[in-house]
């Protein structure tokens, strides 16, 4: 009895102070105390001498699992969702070029060195590789090993609200029920994704739009990665009522002429309607944080797709798609016509065109190119996000060249000069 007593008393001791702690690492490190150190491996070994203890144990671990969440929700809100970036956190690309600058200067300067250095000595791939955790690439992508750490994979250079998103899951994991866990990392996740959004717009805005653009779908590759070791589901059911019915059978009872209807003992009563048909209807549909993390992928890589298609063949695309307009005019009664002889495509107006396309194509595509290698730093993903881009630029190609046999005589399609498949290919390799 004395010993049930130390043990109440010793909660009471314990429980003012749990229910002050506001960091969740602290929390964390208490739930992984009390359950793992405590009650699996000290209680188990004398459950029938420590009875009472393991209760007023399991009491105490309740107790910071729920202070661990209600602590938890207020971090989301206040870190995450509340998070304002510093200039620093939006300056892209500069600080991936000014850390990729310094691990080139490391890298000299150990080249320098004697072959036998001391282990005092930076050694920036093996060091960095063995303490962060790789990221930029899904399981579909299967990405090949990494020779050198970039700066967009380094820990400390993730987006801050990402960094702490991921802390916090790894914190929640083995602390909480599965249950209570898919909550908060819907929560989390959703918070964290709106934050991206946000960021990738003031990148945009602030720098170009292919910077705002893969600096998202980095950080989504790096969530997507990042969760996947949570072998839990990422799905929560959330029920809702639907009250449309009853809106709309309450706007009939108000109606002025519904009032005759008031008492009639039929089934054209207002009342009897409102009770019938105004019931509310209870939905439920399920949030997937994992899939809206894909879906959000997914959305970005396709605008990139589109604008780089936009960047490099529009006015191609236009001159393509003015040239349909103007021959299903004439195939539905308008005037015959002679498309070489039009003020916008005479062969001079079209080469231009032309030479403007691929001087486009050949000016920029090494800068696209060189931001996919700063921001994403995996070649096979560089390549399989930059491939529909490159398939884009040659089908248009390829219906350009057909429209100008179509329309154009040989002495035309010489004054156009379109580059042939080839040499446009030669062009594009360099994306391979």
């Amino acid at each position: 009895m004395s010993f049930w007593r130390n043990c109440v008393s010793l909660y009471d001791v314990f429980r003012p102070l749990i229910i002050h702690v506001i960091h969740l690492e602290t929390l964390s490190e208490l739930c992984g105390i009390l359950k793992n150190e405590v009650l699996e491996d000290h209680v188990q070994n004398n459950a029938e001498q420590l009875g009472a203890f393991a209760a007023g144990v399991k009491q105490m671990l309740e107790d910071v699992q729920e202070r661990l969440v209600y602590r938890t929700h207020i971090y989301i809100q206040t870190d995450i969702t509340g998070y304002k970036p510093a200039p620093g956190d939006l300056a892209y690309p500069d600080k991936l070029v000014m850390m990729e600058q310094i691990a080139q200067s490391l890298k000299d300067e150990q080249k320098k060195l004697p072959s036998e250095a001391s282990f005092s000595d930076v050694q920036l791939d093996e060091a960095e590789s063995n303490s962060l955790t790789k990221s930029g690439s899904t399981e579909s992508l299967n990405p090949r090993p990494h020779t050198t750490i970039s700066p967009a994979d380094l820990h400390g250079m993730w987006y801050p609200t990402v960094r702490r998103t991921l802390v916090c899951l790894s914190k929640l994991y083995r602390c909480i029920d599965r249950a209570v866990f898919q909550g908060l990392s819907q929560e989390a996740l959703s918070a964290c994704i709106q934050s991206l959004l946000g960021a990738s717009e003031s990148i945009s805005k602030n720098k170009t739009q292919i910077d705002g653009q893969l600096f998202l779908i980095k950080h989504l590759l790096i969530l997507h990665e990042q969760i996947a070791p949570f072998h839990t589901e990422f799905t929560i059911k959330e029920i809702s009522l639907d009250l449309k019915k009853t809106r709309d059978a309450a706007f009939k009872i108000l109606n002025p002429m519904t009032v005759p209807r008031f008492f009639r003992l039929n089934s054209n009563n207002a009342f009897i309607e409102f009770l019938l048909e105004g019931t509310p209807e209870i939905r439920e549909h399920y949030l997937d944080s994992k899939k809206d993390v894909d879906r959000h992928l997914k959305s970005a890589c396709e605008q990139f797709i589109q604008q780089q298609t936009k960047l490099f063949v529009e006015q191609l695309e236009e001159f393509m798609t003015k040239v349909s307009a103007f021959k299903t005019m004439a195939s539905q009664g308008g005037p015959k016509y002679t498309l070489s002889q039009q003020p916008w495509a005479q062969p001079a107006k079209v080469n231009d065109l032309v030479v403007t396309a691929y001087k486009t194509i050949k000016a920029k595509l090494p800068l696209t190119l060189r931001s996919m290698s700063l921001y994403l730093s995996n070649k096979d993903t560089e390549f399989i996000l930059f491939k529909p881009v490159r398939n884009n630029i040659q089908q248009v190609f390829q219906k350009f060249h057909a429209l100008l046999k179509e329309e154009f005589s040989p002495e035309d399609i010489q004054i156009i000069a379109c580059p042939s498949m080839e040499q446009l290919n030669l062009l594009l390799s360099v994306s391979k």
